[in-house]
């Protein structure tokens, strides 16, 4: 049994399907912020939200890490946030340069990535990486809600807060960002030592 386990491919572990999944509901949720659905945009984000944090436990409740999962779980994430953001700022409820912050580290790192690795450094995400998506998951849902007409007239303060979250969030992911590339510059010297 233990074998059979063994043989399947990668993808086919559940926290990489739960990863799936949220590639597949990032546009659908684009889609509900464009066309005026809030509501439905949210309860979406919110399942997001909620399988960023269900394919790690999965992972390690049930000892199904993987490469895999490792590359395409960051990757996940970094989409989300980048359409989540960029359909918040189309509609107004976002300043472009939290756009331009997100993006920016990430094409930097995407760059470093490709020029020191070919693809994929494996590295481990860290806790700066998981506080800043946490951050930004609670965050843009938040801003989102504030958006909702009631909630606009009624509790202006909502949108304050959602904005106080999502900015810790966008430093967060700066430093993130600084923490990956010292890690991929580290483990490529690493190599190249090990190499000689």
């Amino acid at each position: 049994m233990s074998d059979t386990v063994r043989e399947r491919p990668d993808w086919q572990t559940w926290p990489n399907l739960i990863s799936l999944v949220r590639l597949l509901l990032i546009p659908v949720f684009v889609w509900l912020v464009v066309v005026g659905h809030p509501g439905w945009a949210l309860v979406v984000l919110v399942v997001i939200g909620v399988s960023d944090w269900a394919d790690g436990f999965v992972a390690r409740r049930f000892d199904q890490g993987s490469k895999l999962g490792k590359a395409v779980d960051p990757v996940a994430d970094r989409l989300a946030i980048i359409a989540i953001v960029l359909s918040l700022v189309l509609t107004g409820l976002l300043p472009l340069f939290v756009v331009i912050v997100v993006v920016g580290v990430d094409l930097v790192l995407a760059v470093m990535s490709s020029v020191l690795f070919r693809g994929n450094p494996d590295l481990d995400v860290t806790w700066t990486g998981k506080i800043r998506s946490a951050l930004l998951f609670v965050g843009l849902p938040v801003l989102l809600f504030s958006a909702v007409h009631t909630v606009d007239a009624n509790a202006p303060w909502v949108r304050v807060v959602a904005l106080v979250f999502v900015y810790l969030g966008t430093a967060g992911h700066v430093v993130a960002g600084v923490q990956y590339a010292v890690a991929m510059v580290r483990k490529r010297r690493a190599v190249g030592t090990v190499a000689a």
